[in-house]
């Protein structure tokens, strides 16, 4: 009976082993994702700049404000290292380079500026459903993103800026073996650059002669994509 008992206690132990080791994400497990998506985007930019004008018969400076909402699309391709913390609980970085699509010079259409940014994000993953070859961890991403653009033109004419980003995305992984599979991504992000720098070929900070120009742009929206993803044990 003892023997019986015995048997049974290690079949179950040795049970629960297999079965803890049978899912896609484990404690200590190293996890690499490279992958390609698509950005749509609303934007807001919001300017704050010195203006003349005339009051009473003089001329004052006041600080005029300019609001203005549009929508940017753009070409994601991240780059995102996971360590298991726990069972459940994924820790690890992201790199994400974006492209923005962007229109012509309305005078020269063969004129196209280039709008590009690099995040770089602390990421939080939250792994609640995961089977043998499934898991759809939820994503928290946070941290800087520094957006560039460049119009192309004879004067050079350029903006830049550093900000912060942050996302929320479901990340469904579905693994054809035990360590390669491929995942989907759906996720809602979000951009604030808080002071944009003009320059062209007259100077690199073109700010403070623009009436002390203060340029601050926000976008929100949607990122979808896909991509490989690698297991290391």
């Amino acid at each position: 009976m003892k023997r019986t008992i015995l048997l049974f206690a290690v079949i179950a132990i040795f049970g629960n082993t297999l079965k803890a080791q049978e899912k896609a994400f484990q404690k200590g497990k190293l996890v690499i994702s490279i992958g390609a998506g698509l950005g749509l985007y609303g934007t807001h930019t919001h300017q704050i700049q010195d203006q003349n004008v005339i009051s009473g018969g003089a001329v004052k400076t006041i600080r005029a404000v300019k609001d203005t909402t549009g929508g940017a699309g753009s070409g994601v391709y991240p780059i995102t290292v996971e360590y298991g913390l726990t069972n459940w609980l994924g820790i690890g970085g992201r790199i994400g380079f974006s492209k923005y699509i962007a229109k012509g010079d309305s005078t020269n259409k063969n004129i196209k500026p280039t709008v590009t940014a690099m995040d770089d994000d602390f990421v939080l993953s939250f792994h609640f459903i995961k089977t043998v070859h499934f898991d759809m961890p939820l994503e928290l991403d946070m941290g800087y993103s520094h957006l560039k653009y460049l119009s192309n033109d004879s004067k050079n004419d350029a903006a830049k800026g550093g900000g912060f980003n942050y996302g929320l995305s479901l990340v469904p992984r579905i693994y054809f073996g035990r360590f390669v599979g491929m995942y989907f991504n759906l996720g809602y992000v979000g951009y604030n650059y808080p002071n944009l720098i003009y320059s062209n070929n007259t100077g690199s900070n073109l700010n403070a002669s623009s009436g002390n120009l203060v340029s601050q742009l926000k976008g929100k929206g949607v990122n979808i994509g896909l991509g490989l993803v690698v297991k290391f044990l």
